[in-house]
């Protein structure tokens, strides 16, 4: 709503409250009859209050912290868009099989390379601006495949109940009794460390815990009244679930996300560091397992991608902690 449709509003209700005889009827009204409100006035003060609600929520979002995530964010997000603008080395110049004739292992800073050479002669600086668009990659899809799965799945048990909520509660206990992280090691070497295999059993592994979580949302949304009145109106489950329930119960699983990828990029950075990354793929933990091969020498190789690595992990934790401020009611005062 404009601010002119507001004026002329505020106008109409002004002509109409001056006009006689319904005048004096409303005001009868107002007095003799206990909790009665002008329809009109009652409706433009609900607008009135919808803007200010949505003013409210959007203030909650400009906190320093959230500001400061979301500027983390946007800037590895800026590498990974316009890296091509930022640095004339393609991104098979500094990925293997390829490996720079001239270039010297662990080379010191220099105008050629401004931030020095990995354990291949590869261009730190370079190396850096690739791993951005990979880290943004590695963030997001496994997150999308755990929150997809666990939203879909969790939602079902949930309202389904039974015997389908009894097998797949038990699924989520038997896999929480395996550490995440010790059985991402086991199956990476078994299945092949393709970045795009791990990203995959990084995401199907982070299904049961966002199973459970979705599931605990939808309990809490199942026995309100407007979901029984459409299952009395005769709304088919699907409908039911997908329509009615999850819109009201995704508000915290959406918050999640944003931890999920911070979790995320510090686990596979975990995993590279290990030597469980996938070395043809620029990123920025299999620079820092490059680079611990000689930390007193060549530490500049880890050190970079390690601060990188941590503005993207902070930015993401910041965004998450501030959406959560500003859509969890039990944080407003």
């Amino acid at each position: 709503m404009t601010h002119q449709d507001i004026v002329t509003e505020e106008i109409d209700y002004k002509d109409f409250s001056a006009g006689g005889k319904k005048k004096w009827i409303c005001l009868l009204k107002f007095y003799l009859l206990p909790g009665w409100r002008n329809p009109e006035f009652t409706a433009y003060e609900n607008e009135i209050e919808k803007i200010k609600s949505k003013r409210r929520s959007f203030r909650r979002l400009l906190t320093p912290l959230t500001i400061i995530g979301f500027l983390m964010v946007l800037f590895v997000v800026i590498l990974a868009v316009y890296g091509p603008w930022l640095t004339e080395i393609t991104l098979q110049e500094i990925t293997m099989p390829y490996v720079p004739p001239d270039g010297v292992p662990f080379d010191e800073p220099s105008p050629a390379h401004p931030l020095g050479t990995t354990l291949y002669g590869y261009d730190v600086y370079a190396r850096i601006i690739w791993g951005a668009r990979t880290t943004i990659g590695m963030a997001f899809l496994p997150v999308i495949i755990s929150t997809g799965g666990g939203l879909i799945l969790g939602t079902i048990s949930a309202y389904l109940g039974g015997p389908v909520d009894f097998v797949m509660m038990r699924f989520v206990d038997l896999m929480y009794t395996f550490p995440m992280f010790i059985l991402t090691m086991i199956l990476i070497p078994m299945i092949g460390r393709g970045l795009l295999t791990i990203l995959v059993i990084f995401g199907i592994l982070g299904i049961p815990g966002n199973i459970r979580f979705m599931r605990s949302m939808v309990l809490l949304v199942k026995e309100m009244v407007f979901v029984q009145a459409a299952k009395t109106g005769g709304a088919l489950k699907f409908k039911v679930m997908f329509t009615h329930i999850v819109p009201n119960a995704i508000s915290p699983f959406i918050i999640s996300i944003f931890w999920g990828a911070a979790g995320t990029v510090l686990g596979l950075a975990g995993l590279a560091f290990l030597g469980l990354g996938d070395p043809t793929a620029a990123t920025w933990g299999v620079d820092i397992d490059w680079g611990r091969l000689r930390l007193l020498t060549g530490i500049w190789a880890s050190i970079t991608p390690g601060i990188f690595i941590g503005i993207t992990a902070a930015g993401f934790m910041l965004l998450g902690d501030g959406f959560r401020d500003a859509l969890d009611p039990r944080f407003h005062k």
